[in-house]
């Protein structure tokens, strides 16, 4: 019996699924559709984790789409893959280059701005996520869903335990190149030298830098412990770690395709923050375990940095990067 079927077929052929259609009779096979990814932490952080389970949700639920997943660094920079993302040569990734995608994104990194974790996920999974994530389309990247970056942030150095601001003067903190911690460690007193997270070790191995800051679980992966003898628990800093991805090829695609990676996205995140939360808690254990010397400032000193971090929001608020009604409804959020 003849018959010319029009209806998508799934074949498997050399390996690799593709899509394929009768055409006149004839079998066309069609191109998958590849998704290309890059990322700067290691294969055992949970942001690498949460790429493999996003790859593995989107390839179960459409056969026709192929995740190529890139870590350490490997395509470049944050900063570099961030610029491949928005050109469409890199069609998504997560990280630290929030002004790439928008300044408006640094709001969300004013320091003490959010009193926990929980804190943050009501603001993110709020209206205000909602604003805040449609304001980098207009540089060409979209953002499917919001994750962490391994919670809030803390300093290490080799010289001394850090209490006050008073006692990261003279000392060279390594930044990444995002103007909200350059400006915070300025704020504190410490000398800013931005470094890229894929040099961060060598930096504070040879003296480049004499401390950095990071959460637990960045500090942990990256092996720091090997050279940095102190951290203190300040939780100076929130970075939120979007799932970026390229806007000219998001609106390329069909619209099954995109509520397939949408769906496949939001559930990555939540698994990756899952990671992150469960991480830390051994993070900080095992820190202290290879050596290095933890302290908790005290409330009364975390006074005395928010009391510096001020001149952070008043630069922004004046700038235009942000307002202080968003400051206020952030902090009402309960």
């Amino acid at each position: 019996m003849k018959k010319i079927f029009t209806k998508l077929i799934v074949i498997f052929l050399t390996g690799t699924f593709f899509s394929a259609v009768l055409v006149n009779g004839v079998m066309a096979v069609e191109d998958p559709i590849i998704m290309k990814i890059g990322h700067s932490q290691p294969t055992t952080h949970p942001r690498h984790k949460a790429f493999l389970f996003f790859k593995e949700l989107v390839e179960k639920k459409s056969p026709k789409i192929k995740v190529e997943i890139y870590p350490a660094a490997q395509l470049g920079t944050e900063r570099e893959q961030m610029e491949m993302v928005k050109l469409g040569t890199l069609q998504a990734t997560r990280g630290g280059a929030f002004e790439a995608a928008s300044p408006k994104l640094l709001s969300l990194l004013l320091p003490f701005l959010f009193r926990d974790l929980d804190h943050v996920h009501n603001v993110l999974q709020s209206p205000i996520g909602d604003v805040l994530a449609e304001v980098t389309e207009e540089n060409g990247i979209k953002i499917l869903a919001w994750a962490d970056s391994g919670g809030m942030r803390q300093i290490t150095n080799n010289a001394r335990p850090i209490n006050t601001p008073r006692d990261l003067r003279g000392l060279k903190i390594r930044t990444p190149p995002i103007d909200a911690i350059i400006r915070c460690m300025k704020a504190f007193g410490a000398t800013p030298v931005s470094v890229p997270y894929a040099d961060l070790y060598m930096a504070l191995k040879t003296g480049v830098a004499d401390g950095q800051e990071n959460p637990f679980v960045h500090i942990y992966h990256k092996k720091l412990w090997e050279v940095q003898k102190y951290l203190s628990v300040v939780n100076y800093q929130y970075h939120p770690d979007p799932f970026f991805v390229s806007l000219k090829w998001w609106k390329s695609l069909p619209l099954d395709v995109q509520a397939v990676l949408k769906d496949a996205a939001v559930k990555a995140s939540a698994y990756s923050d899952k990671l992150h939360e469960e991480e830390a808690k051994v993070a900080r254990q095992d820190l202290e375990k290879r050596g290095m010397i933890i302290n908790r400032v005290s409330e009364e000193n975390r006074a005395l940095f928010i009391e510096k971090g001020k001149e952070v929001y008043d630069y922004y608020i004046s700038h235009g990067i942000c307002t202080k009604e968003l400051v206020d409804l952030i902090q009402e959020v309960k």
